[in-house]
């Protein structure tokens, strides 16, 4: 088997994050009661000049620190950058989603622990418009982390 790195990484978060998110979403509508969550419209691993819809989640690979390797395994810190960009014409919902999105999407990478096997260091989340400058109406927050994966392969 080859290896994949931070592609394979990312494939298999992005993969994660787009089977479980709706799910997580319904929980947090149950939960606060006072608006509803939008289902994410579209999930990228590759920047775009335009989202055409929203909400939208970037999730970008970032570096990779190689932690150690043996003969045949190699252990690497993938690092991510998950960017969730939110619109909504009452800014004090928007504001509230765009908390919500990343306690979803923090909740969701801590159950990947046990089912996805990763070891997931949280690095920071930056909640002020980074990406969406310029409207009132559109915000965004990032979420870095780290993902531990172990790859064997047969090089």
């Amino acid at each position: 088997m080859a290896l994949t790195l931070i592609e394979g990484v990312v494939n298999a978060v992005n993969t994660y994050i787009q089977a479980n998110m709706p799910a997580k979403l319904d929980t947090l509508d149950a939960e606060y009661g006072d608006f509803t969550l939008d289902n994410i419209k579209t999930y990228y691993i590759a920047e775009v000049k335009a989202i055409p819809g929203y909400p939208s989640i970037f999730l970008l690979g970032d570096n990779v620190e190689v932690l150690g390797e043996g003969g045949n395994w190699l252990k690497s810190g993938n690092n991510l950058d998950i960017i969730v960009f939110v619109g909504d014409q009452d800014t004090t919902i928007l504001r509230r989603k765009i908390y919500r999105y990343i306690r979803a999407l923090i909740e969701l990478l801590i159950t990947s622990r046990t089912s996805q096997g990763w070891v997931v260091n949280f690095k920071s989340v930056e909640l002020s418009p980074m990406y969406s400058k310029g409207g009132d109406y559109l915000s965004d927050a990032h979420l870095a982390v780290e993902i531990v994966a172990t790859e064997t392969h047969s090089l």
